[in-house]
């Protein structure tokens, strides 16, 4: 525990969130309802597909949903609105890898960028009038006021560090400012997290995993069993590579394919200067799909993840959201 004694990270943490809190440094309040989806720890916790799925959710039930996220590896600042709900506004690389996913992938759903949420907030009032903002990666944002914190966790937050000495942005006591747990990349039941989360009193569930499907960057389905005895290749640059290789792995197993070579970069990575080997299958994620297309001539397919929330917390939101 002497970690935490001598961690001026940690320290600067605990200390922004009391000057939030008690009013010393100013929150803005949206008009419409905020729902974040956050995390503890930095990224691969399933924060995209969950605040995908949210949004069809809401969307197919009326309700007038934006998403708005920071847009990191953008090679632009300031609010920018990258999807009035149809279709991309901004290239790739103006808007960011993820909200250039959720604009490609969602219709009737708007998408903003901002480094300071309030502008990001301020922009879709004035353009969209949404109803719900799904705040994407929200949860050490606290300069935005939220109706409802979404916290992912898995396994290895248990045991994990506050960084420099470890992956979490934030202690696990931190939860006390969640109002529900998700839990990702386990099955249930996971004692530990359940316990973790019983003893805030807090609701938990878990992201439940469907089932996988390869898909052309064009959206047609190609069925796993054509890879049978063929060589790919897998390139990713997500919070989580080793998962997505992991998975990937498995399906290997499973489908009688094989892995010939593996590429894996930092979160949001551009691609500059990265050749994949054009005799390969490439598989990639949705999110690196976008930038990868404009960079090379290799073949590319898309390992998309069909993913369940839970029905415990879908109730609680729609109390939320009215």
């Amino acid at each position: 525990m002497v970690w935490k004694l001598f961690n001026p990270y940690l320290w600067a943490v605990k200390v922004r969130e009391k000057l939030y809190l008690k009013g010393v440094l100013k929150r803005c309040r949206p008009k419409a309802v905020v729902v974040s989806i956050g995390n503890l720890s930095v990224g691969g916790t399933g924060k995209t597909p969950t605040t995908l799925e949210l949004a069809k959710f809401f969307s197919s039930r009326g309700v007038e949903t934006a998403i708005l996220l920071r847009g990191y590896g953008r090679k632009t600042r300031g609010a920018l609105l990258v999807s009035a709900g149809d279709r991309p506004l901004l290239g790739v690389e103006e808007a960011g890898d993820e909200a250039f996913l959720y604009a490609s992938r969602l219709k009737g759903v708007a998408v903003a960028v901002a480094e300071r949420r309030c502008e990001g907030a301020r922009l879709l009032e004035e353009t969209f009038k949404p109803d719900l903002i799904l705040l994407d990666d929200g949860f050490q944002h606290l300069a935005i006021e939220r109706d409802f914190d979404i916290v992912l966790l898995t396994p290895k937050d248990l045991r994990d560090r506050v960084l420099p000495f470890g992956r979490l942005r934030e202690h696990l006591s931190a939860l006390w400012r969640a109002n529900f747990c998700l839990f990702s990349k386990t099955s249930p039941p996971h004692g530990e997290l359940e316990r973790l989360c019983l003893e805030m009193g807090k609701p938990f569930g878990y992201l439940g995993v469907v089932g996988y499907r390869l898909l052309t960057p064009e959206g047609e389905e190609v069925p796993f069993e054509t890879l049978k005895g063929r060589k790919v290749g897998i390139v990713s640059a997500v919070g989580d590579n080793k998962g997505f290789q992991n998975t990937l792995k498995g399906l290997a197993n499973r489908y009688g394919f094989q892995i010939g070579e593996t590429l894996a970069f930092p979160d949001h990575y551009g691609y500059e200067g990265v050749k994949l080997d054009p005799s390969l299958l490439w598989i990639t994620t949705f999110k690196d799909l976008y930038k990868l297309r404009e960079k090379t001539d290799a073949r590319l397919l898309v390992l998309d993840r069909e993913i369940r929330l839970p029905k415990n917390l879908l109730e609680e939101l729609e109390k939320v959201v009215r």
